[in-house]
């Protein structure tokens, strides 16, 4: 009975190591058999050999197992000389696919990218020659450029001087319909996975500050106050030409004669305050990368009145000359020129006349006033001219 037992152990022993002998590797194993017999082709330079292996890999993954990184197998791409296979994969590498890369297992660690990138890095300058007189356009070169010196970490010193980003928005500019830059944007520049700053061509703002001077015009007006002078601020939305804005004039002058009003008096040679907020609407009549021309019509208040508490601490006014505020609506015109002197590196748009800019700023207006309506002494209009800086800017995307 004992020896049956031994027996009986020893068949079972024997059969079981004949089974796990047979029993077929697993999914694991076999990848890293295949990723062994990959590494000994490349390198042997045996690029037929390296492709059974690859394909082996490529079979071998599923839903759950990697066989390539997608860095590796890209790299590959560059050895073989096989951009089509390189391009391709890249324009379908979106977010869909790194999410699922990131649900897999990877492959057990082992040298093969470390020989890969190590041979590809001594190779760099075959490789560059190889992309350049390749059958490819002139947008696969640059690209398959910037994608080699990405892969082989050669844009390290780029990116911390800046020339990295200003090389993709360089390509990104010359080929804004290509099929790389979804790609681009969301891998390749050093902010991160979000785009570049991206502008639309067709609206922006624009923000002046113009020192001016203005000539009342009709002889009541002109024998009562004196020629204006002050600064003048603008806020204007452009789009497709249009330019719709906010503006407010402040000017200063004294009185040449004296103002009166309701049996009060505004003593001659006192100061007074002008301010003017108006809307106004104007058309490009004219705009290439160097001038910009247009015309605008404004409505809006004109105020005159003497200045505030706070704005003469050390002389109070009388509290009557709270009677001297004339506050009217008008109607004005205006033509206003820009000549352009700077374009923003930031949004240079390669060389359209669109481009965010600085710009010198004339300005030349003619006011319709109706202050005669409170007191006939300011019966008139006003002239200006203004001088200053503009700043244009496109709306980010």
């Amino acid at each position: 009975m004992v020896r049956f037992t031994f027996s009986a152990l020893f068949l079972l022993f024997a059969f079981s190591l004949f089974a796990q002998k047979d029993m077929p590797a697993g999914v694991d194993e076999k990848i890293t058999e295949a990723r062994a017999s990959l590494l000994a082709a490349f390198l042997n330079n045996d690029q037929t050999e390296a492709a059974v292996w690859q394909d082996s890999l490529m079979l071998l993954e599923d839903s759950m197992h990697v066989g390539l990184v997608w860095d590796e197998r890209w790299l590959l791409y560059y050895w073989e000389g096989t951009y089509g296979n390189l391009f391709d994969e890249i324009v379908r590498f979106d977010e869909v696919e790194r999410l699922a890369l990131s649900n897999k297992k990877m492959p057990a660690p082992d040298s093969l990218f470390t020989w890969l990138d190590r041979v590809l890095y001594e190779q760099r300058f075959n490789l560059y020659e190889h992309i350049s007189r390749g059958f490819l356009s002139e947008e696969e070169k640059q690209f398959a450029l910037i994608e080699l010196d990405y892969l082989l970490r050669l844009n390290q010193v780029e990116k911390t001087t800046g020339e990295w980003n200003k090389r993709l928005d360089a390509f990104v500019r010359l080929h804004s319909d290509s099929r790389f830059n979804p790609y681009i944007r969301a891998n390749l520049y050093t902010e991160g996975p979000s785009a570049p700053v991206q502008v639309r061509k067709d609206r922006g703002f624009t923000l002046d500050v113009l020192f001016a001077s203005g000539r009342w015009q009709g002889k009541e007006l002109e024998r009562t106050l004196r020629s204006p002078y002050g600064f003048d601020v603008g806020l204007a939305y452009w789009v497709r030409r249009w330019n719709l804005g906010l503006r407010c004039t402040f000017g200063w002058q004294k009185l040449s004669q004296s103002i009166f009003q309701d049996g009060f008096e505004w003593p001659k040679n006192d100061p007074s305050v002008l301010i003017v907020p108006s809307l106004e609407v104007g058309y490009d009549i004219f705009n290439n990368r160097s001038f910009r021309l247009f015309p605008s019509a404004c409505a809006g208040f004109s105020i005159l009145k003497p200045p505030g508490t706070d704005e003469q601490e050390d002389n109070p006014q009388p509290d009557y000359y709270s009677d001297f505020f004339f506050a009217r609506g008008f109607l004005g015109a205006a033509c206003t020129a820009d000549v352009k002197l700077k374009y923003f590196d930031g949004y240079d748009l390669g060389g359209q006349k669109d481009n965010s800019y600085i710009s010198a700023r004339i300005r030349v207006g003619y006011n319709w006033l109706n202050w005669d309506n409170e007191n006939p002494q300011l019966l008139g209009n006003m002239f200006y001219f203004a001088v200053g800086i503009n700043l244009f800017s496109h709306t980010v995307k």
